[in-house]
């Protein structure tokens, strides 16, 4: 996959990376576990590169800054189910909800 493509996955990139990938054995090279881990955030950091940012969809330039929420277990089961069946990912609607959410109590 191209990481400049704007419809690069990268929870499946993750996945594959941490799953599925396969290294020769007995390589000299490949760096693994926390080695793996340091040399990943060294490049990273050197590039500057990441998730993309949510706002370029938008046009909108700038970071999209993370949030995390703690859900009880039944509503986050409904979460899983409802995404999967709209084939969507959990945080779209999570960012959906709380977009309608705010617009209906701003008024």
């Amino acid at each position: 996959m191209n990481s400049n493509d704007k419809n690069t996955d990268y929870d499946e990139l993750g996945e594959w990376a941490e799953h599925d990938m396969t290294l020769p054995k007995d390589s000299a090279t490949a760096k693994r576990g926390d080695d793996a881990a340091a040399a990943g955030k060294a490049l990273l950091e050197r590039v500057g590169a990441g998730r993309p940012s949510l706002a370029q969809d938008a046009g909108i330039s700038g970071a999209s800054p993370k949030r995390q929420v703690r859900l009880p277990q039944p509503l986050s089961n409904k979460l899983d189910e409802l995404a999967q069946r709209q084939h969507r990912k959990p945080s779209e609607l999570m960012r959906e909800a709380v977009e309608e959410y705010i617009q209906k109590h701003s008024a």
